[in-house]
Protein backbone atom coordinates (compact mmCIF):
# COMPACT_ATOMS: atom_id res chain seq x y z
CA UNK A 1 0.00 0.00 0.00
CA UNK A 2 1.20 3.46 -0.64
CA UNK A 3 2.10 5.94 2.16
CA UNK A 4 -0.66 8.62 2.09
CA UNK A 5 -3.48 6.45 -0.52
CA UNK A 6 -6.33 6.22 1.24
CA UNK A 7 -6.19 10.07 2.06
CA UNK A 8 -5.39 10.53 -1.78
CA UNK A 9 -7.97 8.88 -2.87
CA UNK A 10 -10.70 11.02 -0.60
CA UNK A 11 -9.41 13.90 -1.95
CA UNK A 12 -9.78 12.58 -5.47
CA UNK A 13 -13.41 11.25 -4.74
CA UNK A 14 -14.49 14.72 -3.61
CA UNK A 15 -12.67 16.59 -6.23
CA UNK A 16 -14.66 14.05 -8.62
CA UNK A 17 -18.03 14.45 -7.10
CA UNK A 18 -17.27 18.52 -6.78
CA UNK A 19 -17.45 18.57 -10.94
CA UNK A 20 -20.32 19.86 -12.71
CA UNK A 21 -21.15 16.93 -14.97
CA UNK A 22 -21.11 14.98 -11.96
CA UNK A 23 -23.47 16.90 -9.61
CA UNK A 24 -25.92 17.41 -12.80
CA UNK A 25 -25.93 13.73 -13.09
CA UNK A 26 -26.74 13.25 -9.85
CA UNK A 27 -29.60 15.90 -9.97
CA UNK A 28 -30.84 14.28 -12.62
CA UNK A 29 -30.94 10.51 -11.72
CA UNK A 30 -32.55 11.45 -7.90
CA UNK A 31 -35.12 13.94 -9.87
CA UNK A 32 -36.15 10.81 -11.86
CA UNK A 33 -36.39 8.20 -9.30
CA UNK A 34 -38.17 10.40 -7.25
CA UNK A 35 -40.65 11.31 -9.77
CA UNK A 36 -41.14 7.76 -11.51
CA UNK A 37 -41.24 6.16 -7.36
CA UNK A 38 -39.56 2.38 -8.44
CA UNK A 39 -40.36 -0.27 -6.24
CA UNK A 40 -43.28 0.48 -5.11
CA UNK A 41 -41.60 3.59 -3.16
CA UNK A 42 -44.50 6.04 -5.25
CA UNK A 43 -46.93 4.48 -3.27
CA UNK A 44 -45.45 4.08 -0.09
CA UNK A 45 -43.59 7.72 0.69
CA UNK A 46 -44.87 10.89 -0.06
CA UNK A 47 -43.28 13.14 -2.98
CA UNK A 48 -40.38 14.59 -0.22
CA UNK A 49 -39.66 11.44 0.97
CA UNK A 50 -39.07 9.84 -1.91
CA UNK A 51 -36.71 12.39 -2.91
CA UNK A 52 -34.71 12.15 0.55
CA UNK A 53 -35.13 8.10 0.10
CA UNK A 54 -33.88 8.32 -3.27
CA UNK A 55 -31.49 10.96 -3.02
CA UNK A 56 -29.70 9.00 -0.35
CA UNK A 57 -29.64 5.64 -1.95
CA UNK A 58 -27.72 7.42 -5.44
CA UNK A 59 -25.60 9.72 -3.31
CA UNK A 60 -24.03 6.84 -1.12
CA UNK A 61 -23.64 4.44 -3.68
CA UNK A 62 -22.05 6.90 -5.98
CA UNK A 63 -20.18 7.87 -3.84
CA UNK A 64 -18.53 4.08 -2.79
CA UNK A 65 -18.61 2.77 -6.34
CA UNK A 66 -16.03 6.10 -6.76
CA UNK A 67 -14.24 5.79 -3.78
CA UNK A 68 -14.10 2.05 -4.14
CA UNK A 69 -12.62 2.46 -7.47
CA UNK A 70 -9.78 4.77 -6.43
CA UNK A 71 -8.70 2.87 -3.46
CA UNK A 72 -8.71 0.37 -5.81
CA UNK A 73 -6.32 2.18 -8.33
CA UNK A 74 -4.05 2.73 -5.57
CA UNK A 75 -3.50 -0.51 -3.76
CA UNK A 76 -3.78 -2.74 -6.67
CA UNK A 77 -2.00 -3.06 -9.47
CA UNK A 78 -3.24 -6.03 -11.63
CA UNK A 79 -6.00 -4.08 -14.36
CA UNK A 80 -8.25 -7.21 -13.87
CA UNK A 81 -7.99 -8.14 -10.31
CA UNK A 82 -8.80 -3.81 -9.74
CA UNK A 83 -11.50 -4.26 -12.00
CA UNK A 84 -13.05 -6.97 -10.51
CA UNK A 85 -12.36 -5.95 -6.89
CA UNK A 86 -13.62 -2.71 -7.77
CA UNK A 87 -17.27 -4.12 -8.83
CA UNK A 88 -17.50 -7.14 -6.34
CA UNK A 89 -17.02 -4.49 -3.16
CA UNK A 90 -19.28 -1.90 -5.02
CA UNK A 91 -21.80 -4.32 -5.53
CA UNK A 92 -21.40 -5.08 -1.32
CA UNK A 93 -21.41 -1.63 -0.19
CA UNK A 94 -24.01 -0.94 -2.00
CA UNK A 95 -26.14 -4.10 -0.96
CA UNK A 96 -25.46 -2.65 2.82
CA UNK A 97 -26.67 0.82 1.92
CA UNK A 98 -29.50 -0.59 0.68
CA UNK A 99 -30.69 -2.76 3.58
CA UNK A 100 -29.65 0.04 6.36
CA UNK A 101 -31.67 2.30 4.34
CA UNK A 102 -34.52 0.22 4.22
CA UNK A 103 -34.60 -0.84 7.42
CA UNK A 104 -34.43 2.94 8.66
CA UNK A 105 -37.09 4.09 6.18
CA UNK A 106 -39.45 1.45 6.03
CA UNK A 107 -38.93 -0.15 9.47
CA UNK A 108 -37.92 -3.42 7.56
CA UNK A 109 -35.29 -5.86 9.50
CA UNK A 110 -32.37 -7.02 6.50
CA UNK A 111 -33.42 -10.60 7.41
CA UNK A 112 -37.60 -10.14 6.49
CA UNK A 113 -37.99 -12.65 3.71
CA UNK A 114 -41.17 -10.98 2.39
CA UNK A 115 -38.85 -8.17 1.29
CA UNK A 116 -36.34 -10.26 0.25
CA UNK A 117 -37.09 -9.60 -4.17
CA UNK A 118 -38.02 -6.39 -3.79
CA UNK A 119 -34.55 -5.99 -1.67
CA UNK A 120 -32.77 -7.75 -4.91
CA UNK A 121 -34.36 -5.53 -7.67
CA UNK A 122 -33.34 -2.54 -5.72
CA UNK A 123 -29.75 -3.67 -5.42
CA UNK A 124 -30.11 -4.69 -9.20
CA UNK A 125 -31.05 -1.36 -10.16
CA UNK A 126 -28.19 0.56 -7.88
CA UNK A 127 -25.62 -1.37 -9.42
CA UNK A 128 -26.69 -0.63 -12.84
CA UNK A 129 -26.98 3.48 -11.49
CA UNK A 130 -23.58 3.76 -10.41
CA UNK A 131 -21.32 1.02 -13.14
CA UNK A 132 -23.60 3.44 -15.84
CA UNK A 133 -22.74 6.47 -14.17
CA UNK A 134 -19.00 5.74 -13.59
CA UNK A 135 -18.67 4.63 -16.76
CA UNK A 136 -20.48 7.84 -18.03
CA UNK A 137 -18.28 10.12 -16.97
CA UNK A 138 -15.32 8.43 -17.80
CA UNK A 139 -16.35 8.12 -21.57
CA UNK A 140 -17.60 11.74 -21.48
CA UNK A 141 -13.73 13.23 -20.15
CA UNK A 142 -12.24 11.39 -22.72
CA UNK A 143 -14.36 12.15 -25.89
CA UNK A 144 -14.08 15.46 -24.89
CA UNK A 145 -10.71 16.48 -26.56
CA UNK A 146 -11.94 14.29 -29.90
CA UNK A 147 -14.49 17.48 -30.37
CA UNK A 148 -13.27 19.43 -33.87
CA UNK A 149 -10.78 22.11 -32.38
CA UNK A 150 -11.31 21.60 -28.79
CA UNK A 151 -8.53 21.78 -26.75
CA UNK A 152 -8.33 19.11 -24.29
CA UNK A 153 -9.78 18.81 -20.95
CA UNK A 154 -6.68 18.50 -19.13
CA UNK A 155 -5.89 21.86 -20.14
CA UNK A 156 -8.72 23.26 -18.13
CA UNK A 157 -6.95 22.42 -14.88
CA UNK A 158 -3.98 24.37 -15.45
CA UNK A 159 -3.20 28.22 -14.84
CA UNK A 160 -4.08 30.47 -17.61
CA UNK A 161 -0.61 31.65 -18.02
CA UNK A 162 0.03 28.29 -18.63
CA UNK A 163 -1.97 26.56 -20.87
CA UNK A 164 -0.19 26.05 -24.20
CA UNK A 165 0.40 23.18 -26.02
CA UNK A 166 0.99 19.61 -23.71
CA UNK A 167 4.56 18.03 -24.02
CA UNK A 168 4.29 15.88 -21.04
CA UNK A 169 3.10 14.59 -18.31
CA UNK A 170 4.93 12.66 -15.29
CA UNK A 171 3.92 11.59 -11.78
CA UNK A 172 5.34 13.32 -8.94
CA UNK A 173 4.54 11.79 -5.97
CA UNK A 174 0.37 12.17 -5.68
CA UNK A 175 0.44 14.72 -8.62
CA UNK A 176 0.77 14.90 -12.11
CA UNK A 177 3.30 17.18 -13.74
CA UNK A 178 1.75 18.92 -17.11
CA UNK A 179 4.27 20.35 -19.13
CA UNK A 180 3.13 22.52 -21.59
CA UNK A 181 4.85 24.79 -24.52
CA UNK A 182 3.96 27.87 -22.06
CA UNK A 183 5.19 26.03 -18.60
CA UNK A 184 4.37 23.52 -16.62
CA UNK A 185 2.06 22.57 -13.39
CA UNK A 186 1.13 20.10 -10.80
CA UNK A 187 -2.13 18.77 -10.43
CA UNK A 188 -3.55 16.48 -8.19
CA UNK A 189 -4.79 13.41 -10.22
CA UNK A 190 -4.03 9.99 -11.24
CA UNK A 191 -2.05 9.80 -14.34
CA UNK A 192 -4.02 7.42 -15.84
CA UNK A 193 -7.07 10.32 -15.73
CA UNK A 194 -4.52 12.79 -16.74
CA UNK A 195 -3.77 10.80 -20.32
CA UNK A 196 -7.55 10.31 -20.41
CA UNK A 197 -8.39 13.87 -20.59
CA UNK A 198 -5.35 14.67 -22.71
CA UNK A 199 -7.36 12.78 -25.42
CA UNK A 200 -7.08 9.93 -27.60
CA UNK A 201 -4.55 10.01 -30.34
CA UNK A 202 -2.29 12.77 -28.62
CA UNK A 203 0.49 11.35 -27.42
CA UNK A 204 1.96 8.41 -26.39
CA UNK A 205 2.52 6.74 -22.57
CA UNK A 206 6.31 5.87 -22.29
CA UNK A 207 6.89 4.93 -19.06
CA UNK A 208 4.80 4.07 -16.25
CA UNK A 209 5.73 7.04 -14.87
CA UNK A 210 5.40 9.50 -18.09
CA UNK A 211 3.19 10.15 -21.27
CA UNK A 212 4.75 12.37 -24.30
CA UNK A 213 2.94 14.25 -27.00
CA UNK A 214 4.41 12.57 -30.25
CA UNK A 215 4.43 15.81 -32.05
CA UNK A 216 6.61 17.65 -29.22
CA UNK A 217 9.37 14.98 -29.28
CA UNK A 218 12.28 16.27 -30.84
CA UNK A 219 14.78 14.14 -30.72
CA UNK A 220 15.19 10.32 -29.69
CA UNK A 221 17.79 8.14 -28.74
CA UNK A 222 18.44 4.34 -27.20
CA UNK A 223 20.64 3.90 -23.88
CA UNK A 224 20.82 0.23 -23.53
CA UNK A 225 16.96 -1.34 -23.07
CA UNK A 226 15.36 1.79 -23.03
CA UNK A 227 15.42 5.14 -24.80
CA UNK A 228 15.41 8.93 -24.15
CA UNK A 229 13.42 11.18 -25.48
CA UNK A 230 14.25 15.10 -25.97
CA UNK A 231 11.14 16.87 -25.96
CA UNK A 232 10.44 21.05 -26.76
CA UNK A 233 11.73 22.82 -23.91
CA UNK A 234 14.89 20.30 -23.56
CA UNK A 235 13.45 17.95 -20.76
CA UNK A 236 14.55 14.25 -21.26
CA UNK A 237 11.81 11.72 -20.98
CA UNK A 238 12.89 8.14 -20.05
CA UNK A 239 11.57 5.21 -21.87
CA UNK A 240 11.23 1.65 -20.16
CA UNK A 241 11.65 -1.21 -22.05
CA UNK A 242 8.22 -2.49 -21.74
CA UNK A 243 7.26 1.03 -23.89
CA UNK A 244 10.25 0.67 -26.93
CA UNK A 245 7.58 -1.41 -29.38
CA UNK A 246 5.06 1.48 -28.73
CA UNK A 247 7.31 4.35 -29.88
CA UNK A 248 8.76 2.18 -32.33
CA UNK A 249 5.28 2.12 -34.08
CA UNK A 250 5.20 5.97 -33.52
CA UNK A 251 7.94 6.30 -35.61
CA UNK A 252 9.89 7.81 -33.23
CA UNK A 253 12.60 5.20 -32.94
CA UNK A 254 14.14 2.97 -36.58
CA UNK A 255 13.31 -0.03 -36.65
CA UNK A 256 15.54 -2.92 -36.40
CA UNK A 257 19.07 -2.63 -34.90
CA UNK A 258 20.92 0.36 -35.16
CA UNK A 259 24.04 0.67 -36.39
CA UNK A 260 26.75 1.94 -34.11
Amino acid sequence: MKPGATQFALRETRAFLARGRVLAGLVAAILILAVSGPFGTIDILGPLARAGYWGAVVVLTFSAGVLTDRLCDQWIKRPRLRAVLSVVVTGALATLIVLLLNALVFGRSPFDMASRWLLILQILFVALVVATGLYAMAAGESGGADQAGAPPPLLDRLPLDKRGMLVSISVQDHYVEVVTTRGSALVLMRLTDAIREAGEGAGIRVHRSHWVATDQVQAARREGERAILTMTGGREIPVSRTYLPAIRDAGLLPRGREIK
